[in-house]
């Protein structure tokens, strides 16, 4: 499958089978991410995998809207990505810290493989920071930025058209 076409075929997967996600899938998916690229090659970001029951439950208490059968939209397995924050690279300009934007691209290089792999994603970066710091107990300087939440999905891709009119026309999108 060629890179756009797993492209299109990612969406955000709100509902999950009942079934857990393989050792080897989540491996793949860690490494993924660990392999990702940041800036100055600093690698400030962390990993933590949710994936028992009592982990899934303090993801869940971290964005309580989200919440279904004891986890995040029912997921049986969450990724909390992190920031070591002074390990990142800093822009000397305006002192722009790289965290986000390296968090970013590991998040976004774990839910393309989870993809590449069968399962559903949804990138989440609605909860509360705070409640994650105390319910993972993160050391201190480490920032939870995004939540990937995966699953064998239990629903559908929207069909072509309906995913195309959600997406923003070439015509905006590149900059003249």
């Amino acid at each position: 499958m060629s890179y756009l076409d797993l492209a299109r075929g990612r969406y955000s997967c709100r509902s999950f089978e009942d079934r857990s996600v393989e050792q080897a899938v989540v491996d793949a998916i860690v490494e993924a991410g660990r392999i990702a690229p940041s800036a100055c090659n600093n690698h400030p970001s962390r990993v933590m995998v949710l994936d028992t029951p009592e982990l899934l439950e303090k993801a869940a208490a971290c964005q309580p809207r989200f919440a279904r059968d004891g986890s995040i939209f029912g997921a049986p397995l969450i990724f909390l990505i992190c920031s070591v924050t002074e390990d990142a690279w800093v822009r000397p300009y305006d002192q722009m810290n790289s965290s986000e934007i390296d968090t970013s691209i590991v998040c976004d290089q774990m839910m393309m493989e989870a993809t590449e792999q069968g399962l559903g994603t949804c990138w989440v970066c609605h909860f509360k920071p705070e409640v994650a710091q105390e319910q993972f107990n993160l050391p201190e300087g480490v920032y939870p930025y995004h939540m990937l939440v995966c699953g064998y999905p239990a629903d559908h891709i929207a069909d072509s058209e309906h995913r195309e009119a959600r997406t923003i026309p070439l015509s905006d999108f590149l900059l003249k």
